[in-house]
């Protein structure tokens, strides 16, 4: 299967980015075809083309952090002049891999905005959404301008995930006139990787520090 992820940022550092780290990783391992469109330009995924979208060196945030090589802005500072060239660009790149690569069997967007919207407007078949906290409680909620790029992804996903009943709730509280949003909402919690975290078979360790007797012991003060 041909699998397209969109993912506007690094692969290193916050949740989202370890998600679709590891996400792109597993669905190589599966044995799919995964085309990763981000921003980072040192990560390499066994298996994974990844393609990083010339957005003009403007990288719109959600919460403000530097990133090298970049001007950094918060969605809410941004002019319309800049939002729209950055999706406009997000569009054209993704159109191009869906080009090269042939037809995407699935796709998936992550974060409320602006990645569902580039998807629906690129065209380029059926894909679901991931919503991850930060583009839903620092951007959209706060800040109705973006409500309308929110409902335009949501609206032509055919799925949405979800990690938690909490932030499905909040997506439906922020967002009531998406036409069955709540029907396509899925829970999806990230998971583990059995394979680096599971139960040791060592026997546990002993503290080397001395004990000390808790206040209100009998040998307290002894």
């Amino acid at each position: 299967m041909r699998v397209l992820l969109f993912h506007g940022y690094m692969l290193r550092g916050t949740g989202s980015n370890i998600y679709n780290l590891n996400l792109a990783r597993a669905l190589a391992k599966l044995g799919h075809e995964v085309h990763l469109l981000c921003q980072d330009r040192q990560v390499r995924i066994e298996g994974v083309e990844i393609h990083t979208p010339d957005i003009h060196g403007l990288l719109p945030v959600y919460v403000k952090d530097p990133y090298e090589g970049f001007e950094v802005k918060a969605f809410p500072e941004l002019t319309d002049e800049e939002l729209d060239r950055y999706v406009d660009a997000n569009v054209a790149a993704v159109r191009s891999v869906a080009a090269e690569a042939g037809d995407i069997d699935a796709a998936l967007a992550n974060h409320l905005v602006m990645g569902p919207a580039i998807l629906a407007r690129a065209g380029i078949g059926d894909y679901a959404v991931k919503i991850h906290g930060s583009a839903l409680e620092y951007t959209v909620k706060p800040h109705p301008r973006f409500l309308p790029y929110a409902a335009e992804g949501l609206e032509a996903a055919k799925g949405v995930l979800v990690g938690s009943r909490h932030t499905a709730e909040s997506l439906w509280a922020t967002l009531p006139n998406v036409p069955g949003l709540k029907e396509k909402t899925r829970l999806g919690p990230p998971g583990v990787d059995t394979q680096a975290f599971n139960p040791s078979t060592s026997p546990p360790r002993q503290d080397p520090r001395p004990r000390r007797p808790r206040p209100g012991s009998s040998s307290w003060g002894s």
